[in-house]
């Protein structure tokens, strides 16, 4: 481990959402080779499961040509939505194939940024094959800690939801009651377990121990990760786009209704250009994040001041 040249990563002090940002953004430029390679090399295994996914509906028979929308004023009769559905199968499945291999990528190489940011707040430098050696003993639990950070909130409006529905022998708007509560449960769980990922990375603690930690650290900040975690959405998003819109629109130029080879590949690199920015922004934005919260609850900036200068 080699000491990082310049300044720290950030401020080691309590963060501001514009210190978040730019530190998030300074990662990309500091570290592009690490960072970006990473990402780079997640986006391709994306985009090569994407690809072959459609290359094997395509060789099955199956087009990926959109379907003609009927008009949202007039009613579906059964056929018409037999045939929608039947339609949009080839592009659903492609569609679930990606958000799985994502899922899987995203988890893991959320682990080696997670470390490689923890590094650099405190002036230090790790490369890629280190934070690899770092994150995969941890593998198995950062999987379900990603998997309970999606599946609480969904959980959270099915039951909403469902006491919606039971009680609606008293009255419909128990339904739109129960959803509401549902959604509101929702954000609430997405916002305690927004920073479970980094607590169980950085700490190398328990499943119980990550759960107990990330509801601790939100608690009494629920309004501010919630704004800093919606403003983190918006800007991977962006980014995401700006990089990608070029390709986008090469594989539109020339392109008809049913995708040829050529705009597929053009949009599958978009996709993969989009991932390399995208993924190593929101680790390391959740985890100065976590580290803004640690601050401030823990007062952390002592053990990281004490840290950056050994």
């Amino acid at each position: 481990m080699t000491q990082g040249p310049g300044p720290n990563l950030i401020p080691l002090t309590k963060l501001t959402l514009g210190e978040i940002l730019s530190g998030s953004l300074n990662s990309l430029r500091r570290m592009p080779k690490t960072l970006l390679g990473i990402g780079l090399f997640s986006g391709f295994i994306v985009g090569i499961a994407t690809v072959m996914a459609s290359a094997l509906f395509v060789r099955n028979g199956e087009s990926l040509e959109l379907p003609q929308i009927p008009n949202p004023s007039s009613t579906l009769n059964q056929e018409q939505l037999e045939e929608l559905l039947t339609a949009l199968g080839p592009t659903l499945r492609i569609a679930v194939v990606t958000t799985l291999v994502l899922f899987v990528v995203q988890t893991i190489s959320a682990g080696m940024f997670t470390h490689i940011i923890g590094n650099a707040i405190i002036g230090k430098k790790i490369n890629a094959a280190e934070s690899w050696t770092k994150t995969k003993p941890q593998l198995g639990r950062i999987i379900v800690v990603s998997l309970i950070s999606f599946l609480f909130p969904i959980l959270a409006i099915v039951a909403g939801s469902s006491i919606g529905v039971a009680l609606t022998g008293i009255s419909n708007l128990f339904v739109f009651v129960g959803l509401g509560i549902g959604l509101v449960g929702a954000i609430y769980m997405w916002i305690s377990l927004y920073v479970i990922v980094p607590t169980l990375v950085l700490e190398d603690t328990t499943l119980k121990g990550a759960l107990k930690r990330s509801f601790y650290l939100a608690k009494a900040n629920i309004l501010r990760i919630f704004g800093i975690g919606i403003m983190g959405i918006i800007t991977s998003q962006a980014i995401s786009i700006v990089v990608s819109t070029p390709f986008a629109l090469f594989a539109q130029t020339g392109a008809d209704q049913d995708p040829t080879t050529s705009s597929v590949f053009m949009s599958t690199m978009g996709s993969v250009i989009g991932y390399t920015f995208m993924l190593p922004f929101v680790a390391t934005f959740t985890t100065l994040l976590y580290t803004d919260l640690r601050i401030r609850k823990e007062n952390l900036a002592t053990d990281l001041n004490k840290a950056a200068n050994q």
